[in-house]
């Protein structure tokens, strides 16, 4: 139901009396009414009755014109008396209006007109927020597609990188099957091994990338003058002298004292390096290697090539001969099974230069599973 200006056309407080009664009526028999006023009481029905509800239209008081914003929550506020004076009404009637009118409808209308700018507040900052939160949004958005995008050029880099190194596994597999046929197509020779030991070697210097080299560990050099700590003694001195042996002359205050370069260190915590001289040493004859009279087995002179072609065992063992020179001998495991492989080892050590005899192992040491290979 609309209702406008209810309860106007006769006396205020009567008409204000019976509109709170019909609004009352109706909001008990209606599911929903409208109704405009002026009443200052009916503004006030929403604070003694929860049914109520208040709302308005705003009006700007600079420019006399509504702005057709609905405000709900706050009631209306009566603008006669500044809309008269704007519209140049003698002021002294303006004033002796407000005189007769009192001081508490003007108190309420500061207090509406201080709801009206909070409202307009809080719709600035919303507005504000709700342009934050798409730029908030719109920020997310970008970054999630620059992740994205960063993610599968590293997904594309990594198979890059897996692909490369497949090739070249695939080109030294290739290259090294290469020369085991050409090895296994000519003579058996010691010349014939060391060529293919020598291809096999540059095959993979070619194809196994170079290790960078170690990065120098950080040291400290003391010097005549520096500022050191003597941690045993928490103390900080002075170096007034350093000598051959690595030990320091050194002062803190009024005292002075001799401290191995062990018990020093930097103000920033670093380990001297040891600065003592090398003492000069006769230069050494040349003599041959001696080597131990009893060969003592390790798994540096042992080799397990159980289960492996005999090709690729000759690659194996040529490998392990190198590394086992010093120690002169070199336990090769290649297990019982049908015996082929161990022929092929014997055949390979046979002609290998730098092996002067082999034997199978002791009983105790694998029998005829293990062969012993004495080298030059």
């Amino acid at each position: 139901m609309l209702l406008d200006e209810v309860g106007a056309g006769t006396d205020p407080a009567e008409g204000s009396a019976l509109a709170i009664a019909l609004l009352k009526y109706l909001a008990n028999t209606t599911q929903l009414t409208i109704a405009t006023t002026h009443y200052g009481e009916l503004k006030a029905l929403k604070y003694q009755d929860e049914r109520f509800e208040n709302a308005s239209v705003e009006f700007d008081d600079q420019t006399l014109s509504p702005t057709y914003r609905l405000l709900w929550g706050i009631p209306g506020r009566s603008n006669a008396l500044s809309i008269a004076r704007r519209l140049g009404l003698n002021p002294s009637v303006v004033d002796q209006a407000q005189t007769l009118l009192g001081g508490a409808s003007e108190d309420v209308n500061q207090v509406i007109a201080g709801l009206e700018a909070q409202r307009r507040t809080q719709e600035t900052k919303a507005q504000q927020a709700n342009q934050l939160l798409q730029q908030a949004e719109s920020l997310h958005q970008e970054l999630s597609e620059r992740a994205k995008l960063l993610q599968e050029r590293e997904r594309e880099l990594k198979l890059s990188q897996e692909r490369s190194v497949q090739d070249a596994i695939a080109q030294a597999k290739k290259e090294i099957a290469q020369v085991i046929r050409q090895l296994q197509q000519g003579s058996q020779t010691a010349q014939n091994a060391q060529k293919a030991t020598n291809a096999l070697k540059e095959i993979a210097q070619r194809q196994i990338p170079a290790a960078p080299p170690p990065k120098p560990k950080p040291g400290f050099r003391p010097k005549v003058g520096d500022r050191i700590r003597i941690p045993r003694l928490n103390q900080t001195a002075e170096i007034l002298s350093t000598a051959d042996n690595g030990e320091l002359t050194v002062r803190f205050g009024l005292m002075k004292m001799t401290v191995a370069l062990a018990d020093v260190e930097s103000l920033d915590g670093q380990k001297p390096e040891n600065v003592v001289k090398p003492t000069s040493k006769p230069a050494p004859t040349s003599a041959p290697v001696s080597r131990p009279a009893t060969a003592v087995r390790t798994s540096k002179n042992t080799i397990d090539i159980r289960g492996s072609r005999v090709a690729n065992a000759e690659i194996d063992i040529d490998q392990a001969i190198s590394k086992a020179i010093e120690f002169g001998v070199l336990w090769i495991i290649h297990g019982k099974g049908t015996g082929r492989l161990r022929q092929g080892v014997h055949a390979f050590l046979e002609q290998h230069p730098l092996v002067e005899r082999f034997k199978l192992a002791e009983q105790s040491e694998g029998g005829t599973g293990v062969t012993v290979a004495y080298l030059k």
